[in-house]
């Protein structure tokens, strides 16, 4: 990490005027503080010799009232400077990944980190370290002429010894940079672990894992403690290392003036001028040290986004286009033929996806199908189209592309933003009616709030097909001229496909629509057919024709599984081997135990002695020296002087030391808090999942869970450790003052208290205005992390050449909203910073003209006089910090309140009961008038009704389809029925039991849930299969994976069960989910469309796997594909206005037993 890179300010524009501002205001505080010093100086020699006062002390006031003014702006600037380039550069940052292909840019874990914590830490290196590096290249000379004039061997000695500090600093930032890089590293893996985990947590509920998750929460947090810690104790270090340097060297500087003082060979007013002076030399590189290594985190992160080209050193913002050549463009306008020559890919960590595959299309319009087997690398052909993906071997050839996903970006917002997301002003709300209407999703909206709709994460609040026809919508509303579709229709009501079919044949007469399908019924209308077949298994399969599982057993021999079950190629583990039941040190299921940290509070006592003990030793150490240097100036006997020097040299060492020890164990308790309370919160997630959380608020989990509970944490560093040292170390000068002079203590006092006053004024201002910076800046987060978590989605909408405004629009709204509510909290800090000044200034006239008082009247002699009028300028910063104590305080408090309503939401099942289930093999399920909503209330307590009130029997043994149109409640049903959703009316009875008064954990542990958008966590095979039964043997693994189909894909796994699971096809993430269901054994099994993204025959194959491996269970299935229907008895589900009614919680009976029209046909 180099201390300055002017490329920085080259790659970005924005930061050249507010640094250049901030330097200003840093040089023209410098001199300042060094006029300051004289007039200090100055005002004690007129103390001790009973001279006239009042010039030099209106000198002091004035100046002193000016210091406050130039911190007052600087605190303005440097926040709205850092608030902006943070801004700045995140746009850059995004804006640039944007247009690269997935190779060329972080993983999505350190993406989420980079994008979002990472760039807030540019905050402090631009508001903080590069105006100190400024100030400290131009303040430190401008000492040093002062000195030559007052007195040039003090000088002398200050040239001598400054060099040091820089030399020093350097050799320590050696050692830091190694740290910080390694500390980055552990927060990636953190905010990939969260990512991963609050993903997955509904799958983890549903298995009954979640709990056990919770200990490896606080696993990850103790790493990412321990690698914080290591680096703070080295940073803190280099910190006490320079104030260690300065005070000996200002020490050096004391001695040689004391001497000549006491030999007579140097005037008083003098040597207090070069004593005074000597610090503002040290103090701005001292203060270099500090920013530096408090802006170590955003020094790295620019570091590491310049060095991969995200930050170019030409300031540009362009765009990447990927690998690929764009298809000429053909006489009649149209583009040429799309092609792929020779193409091989290979997602991180397997061998193979695609291997030699030669594909090409006519140019011009027309509609090209692709078939094939699922997991045969269809989609990864849409990647490499759409240039998302740089291929390995071959070329391809296409124009600029939009890609409709399997599972389509929906982004947090409205319908409306979702649609813009194709850029360019390519429709007004009358075209994106059109195309609601085209594709049969306008009316469903309109009954809601039309374009103006909320969704949440993935689209929460449209079913699955509802999402896929509105990602058609999207396509048709995009101007490229390519468009591909992976298979748009597959998680739609059959009824509605035929009109899905005539939009993509539409689309079709006006440009290339290449489409991957199972549906016979669309391939036939492609003018040219594409095939694929799954990739050769490598060489190290066996020959012969052997039986499946014996082919999947040899493969496990390369896959040696470790005694404890845990999965160990996984960059962080899920703990599939955790007993079921948790232990004494876990929470107990359904109650958040109280945060206990065994030594946390007395090491927090620990650390506000200590810091009061710092700050009271600089307290003395200034007050000491001017004793001691007045003393000297009468030219007494040395030894006379020995006890204050020894008294100097001891608080001279002492500050820096205690400083040391209070910073490390102060931060070292709040970083321990913080594990343990992110653990305490994930705890407190898993009720509400996943009906109030899950994939609803992903973002704002991931903030509550990291940036909110940072700043509520933070105030144990911030706000009590400060506050308390500021507490003792004015008692211990107000003490002192008052010992000689009581009076001046009683003023200080009086300035202690009028401090307070403003500090707490500053908190009540602030407490207002933090809660709209807290919402705001959560609010970027949540955005920022939407985007970086589905970066290849959203290209897929955007393109890779496209101009990204669109997406980026709500982020940048969202910044601008946060600069804004920062501005009044900036505003009112700087006031506050300004008046406590004034109440520095004013102490300190006080006190001086007291003293000066006193030392007339003879009551003090004049070394007394001086330590009394130096003891509030011994306060000075500690007074003005408490404007950034009052602050933290308020950020805190806001923070908190918004971790509580994330976390107070009351969860969608209310797990009361402590029955026992009926001892039955399989259970008799009724639904009996079941109604349900996913949302939370609505005025008066109503709900509107995702599922209308339905009659279902599942009889033990039985295999029922649910069916009907998008919308229905298909999926609402399986979520009552798993458990995972209460009724608002109606009976839902496991065995002839009310499942309300069963134990929310039994009955869970009966049904295996298969998602409609199951998620595969960022661990191998095995330990995604183990999260349904730790206790199963690797043979029982590869019989569920054989069980569905999946026997040649994990042939096809270089290191079999152990494999890191990446780049999974939607057919092969279904099927890994119904492994899941199949070796968990539960003797209900409820699949929501798992074979929407598979091929008919691989369909065949695992839905009857499945069943075979299931039999005598209960089977459930929601399924739009008739093929499917076969040995299965389909339940419709048929529209009713009462799903579109509402019912009021208040009026349904204790007993749950409201009767409501049956909206079931058979």
């Amino acid at each position: 990490m180099r201390p300055f890179d002017p490329a920085l300010l080259r790659a970005l524009p924005a930061t050249r005027l507010p640094v250049a501002l901030l330097s200003g205001v840093g040089v023209l505080s410098g001199v300042v503080a060094i006029g300051q010093a004289v007039a200090l100086a100055v005002v004690v020699a007129r103390v001790v010799s009973g001279a006239p006062l009042a010039p030099a002390l209106g000198w002091l006031v004035g100046l002193l009232t000016l210091r406050g003014v130039f911190a007052a702006l600087s605190e303005y600037a440097a926040r709205q400077a850092g608030l902006r380039v943070a801004a700045v550069v995140r746009l850059a940052v995004l804006r640039r990944w944007l247009g690269r292909p997935v190779e060329d840019r972080p993983p999505e874990e350190v993406a989420v980190t980079r994008a979002g914590e990472g760039v807030s830490a540019v905050e402090p290196y631009v508001a903080r370290y590069l105006p100190a590096l400024v100030t400290a290249a131009v303040v430190p000379a401008l000492a040093v002429l002062a000195l030559v004039v007052v007195d040039p061997w003090s000088a002398l000695v200050v040239v001598v010894t400054l060099p040091l500090l820089p030399v020093f600093a350097a050799l320590i930032g050696l050692h830091t940079r190694e740290q910080t890089d390694r500390r980055w590293g552990a927060m990636a893996l953190l905010a990939g672990h969260f990512l991963d985990v609050v993903r997955g947590l509904p799958t983890l509920v549903s298995y009954g894992r979640a709990r056990a998750q919770v200990q490896v929460v606080r696993e990850v947090g103790e790493r990412h403690r321990e690698a914080t810690v290591r680096t703070l104790r080295t940073a803190f270090l280099s910190t006490a290392a320079l104030e260690l340097l300065a005070t000996i060297s200002v020490a050096m500087v004391a001695v040689a003036v004391g001497l000549r003082l006491a030999y007579g060979a140097m005037d008083l007013t003098v040597a207090l001028t070069a004593i005074l002076l000597a610090p503002e030399a040290y103090w701005p590189v001292r203060r270099v040290g500090a920013e530096f290594h408090n802006a170590a985190d955003g020094a790295a992160v620019l570091e590491a986004l310049a060095a991969d080209g995200t930050l170019p050193a030409d300031g540009s913002a362009r765009t990447d286009r990927g690998v690929r050549a764009d298809a000429p463009t053909g006489p009649d306008g149209h583009p040429g033929p799309v092609a792929l020559h020779a193409v091989g890919y290979a997602h991180p960590g397997r061998e193979r996806t695609v291997v030699d595959v030669s594909l090409s299309t006519p140019g011009g319009p027309g509609l090209t199908v692709l078939t094939g087997p699922s997991g045969a690398g269809k989609t990864t052909v849409l990647e490499l189209l759409a240039a998302l993906r740089r291929p390995t071997t071959g070329t391809v050839t296409a124009p600029p592309a939009h890609l409709a996903a399997q599972r389509p970006v929906l982004l947090p917002g409205t319908v409306r933003d979702n649609l813009a997301l194709v850029g360019g002003g390519a429709a007004d709300d009358a075209a994106m009616t059109r195309a609601l209407e085209r594709v049969g999703l306008r009316d469903a909206l309109a009954a809601r709030e039309g374009l103006d709709t909320l969704l949440g994460d993935d689209g929460f609040g449209l079913s699955a097909g509802q999402r896929a026809r509105l990602a058609l919508a999207r396509a048709t509303l995009s101007r490229t001229p390519l468009v591909l579709l992976d298979e748009p229709t597959a998680t739609v009501a059959a009824g509605a496909v035929p009109a899905l079919h005539e939009v993509i044949l539409e689309l079709a007469r006006t440009r290339r629509v290449v489409v991957v399908t199972h549906d016979p019924v669309l391939a036939v209308h492609g003018d040219d057919h594409w095939h694929l077949e799954p990739a050769p298994l490598p060489a190290v399969a066996p020959a012969a024709p052997a039986a499946a599982t014996d082919a999947c057993a040899a493969l496990s021999c390369h896959d040696e599984r470790p005694d404890d079950h845990r999965d160990t190629t996984a960059g962080h583990r899920h703990q599939v081997d955790a007993p079921a039941h948790p232990t004494p040190a876990q929470p107990t299921p359904g109650v958040v135990e109280p945060i206990t940290l065994p030594g946390g509070r007395r090491g927090l006592v620990l650390a506000c002695l200590l810091g009061g003990g710092s700050v009271s030793c600089g307290v003395a150490l200034t007050a000491t020296s001017g004793w001691l240097i007045v003393e000297a100036s009468t030219m007494p006997v040395v030894l006379m002087l020995m006890v204050a020097i020894v008294g100097v040299r001891a608080f001279g060492i002492f500050r820096p030391v205690l400083r040391y020890a209070e910073r490390v164990i102060s931060h070292d308790v709040a970083l321990e808090d913080l594990a343990t309370r992110r653990a305490d919160v994930f705890a407190r997630l898993v009720p509400l999942t996943p009906a109030r959380l899950g994939r609803r608020s992903r973002g704002d989990v991931l903030t509550a869970v990291v940036r909110d509970l940072d700043d509520v944490v933070d105030a144990q560093v911030r706000v009590t450790v400060p506050a308390w040292s500021a507490l003792l170390a004015t008692a211990v000068g107000a003490a002192l003052a008052a010992w000689h002079l009581p009076a001046a203590g009683l003023v200080i006092t009086v300035g202690a208290l009028t401090t307070a006053f403003l500090a707490l004024t500053g908190y009540a201002v602030e407490r207002t205005s933090q809660r709209a910076a807290v919402l705001a800046r959560s609010e970027v987060q949540q955005r920022t992390t939407a985007l970086t978590g589905r970066l290849l989605a959203v290209q897929a909408v955007t393109g890779t050449t496209a101009d990204p405004d669109a997406v980026l629009a709500g982020i940048d709204r969202a910044e601008h909203r946060h600069q804004r509510a920062e501005a009044a909290l900036i505003r009112a800090r700087a006031l506050v910073i300004a008046a406590l000044w004034a109440v520095v200034a004013g102490t300190a006239a006080a006190v001086a003209v007291l003293a000066w008082q006193a030392r007339s009247a003879g009551e003090l002699t004049g070394p007394y006089a001086a330590l009394v009028a130096l003891v509030p300028m011994a306060l000075a910063d500690t007074w003005v910090g408490t404007a950034d104590i009052a602050g933290a305080a308020a950020r805190a408090r806001a923070a908190a309140d918004r971790l509580a309503a994330v976390l107070g939401r009351s969860p969608a099942v209310h797990g009361r009961g402590t029955g026992s289930p009926a001892d039955t093999d399989v259970p008799r399920l009724v639904l009996d008038a079941v109604g349900a909503a996913w949302g939370g209330e609505s005025r008066a307590g109503r709900h509107t009704l995702d599922l209308a009130p339905l009659d279902l029997t599942l009889r033990p043994g039985c295999r029922v389809a649910l069916t009907g149109p998008n919308g229905v409640g298909k999926s609402t049903a399986l979520a009552v029925l798993a458990r995972h959703l209460d009724p608002l009316c109606g009976r839902y009875a496991v065995d002839g039991q009310d499942a309300v008064d069963l134990d929310l954990g039994a009955t869970r542990s009966r049904i295996a849930v298969v998602d409609d958008e199951p998620h595969a966590f960022a661990g191998s095979v095995r330990a995604n299969l183990l999260l349904a039964r730790p206790d199963a043997d690797d043979e029982d693994l590869l019989a569920a994976l054989l069980a569905v189909d999946l026997g040649h894909w994990l042939a096809t796994l270089p290191a079999g069960l152990g494999t890191t699971l990446t780049g999974l096809s939607g057919g092969e993430r279904a099927r890994l989910s119904m492994a899941r269901a199949v070796l968990s054994g539960r003797p209900v099994v409820l699949l929501d469309e798992p074979a929407a993204h598979l091929d008919d025959a691989t369909a065949v194959r695992a839905l009857g796997g499945l069943l075979a491996a299931g039999a005598g269970r209960t089977h459930l299935m929601v399924s739009h594909r008739p093929d499917d229907l076969a040995g299965w008895d389909p339940v419709e589900l048929a529209r009713s206005d009462a799903a579109q009614g509402s019912i009021s919680v208040q009026d349904r009976p204790p007993s749950s037993l409201v009767r409501m029209p049956s909206v079931v046909s058979r």
